[in-house]
């Protein structure tokens, strides 16, 4: 299983942080997300079940967010 963790900013309301989680949590192969507010930067952990890094990075890119950077776990 990977673990995958991204960095988004700027996030500057914890109401984009709750959404984003949100998204990303209703999102069919992905496990439960860890994710963390600090500094204007979100940092989202989780699991890749049954999806891919490229469509979980599409999936948040297509909803307005900006990726700073991201790693796998394998």
């Amino acid at each position: 299983m990977e673990k995958l963790t991204i960095i988004l900013e700027p996030m500057t309301e914890l109401s984009e942080f709750a959404n984003l989680q949100d998204i990303i949590e209703n999102h069919a192969g992905v496990g439960e997300v860890a994710a963390i507010f600090k500094e204007q930067k979100l940092v989202i952990q989780f699991n890749l079940l049954q999806t891919s890094e490229d469509e979980l990075k599409q999936l948040i890119s297509d909803h307005g967010y900006q990726i700073k950077s991201t790693n796998t776990e394998r």
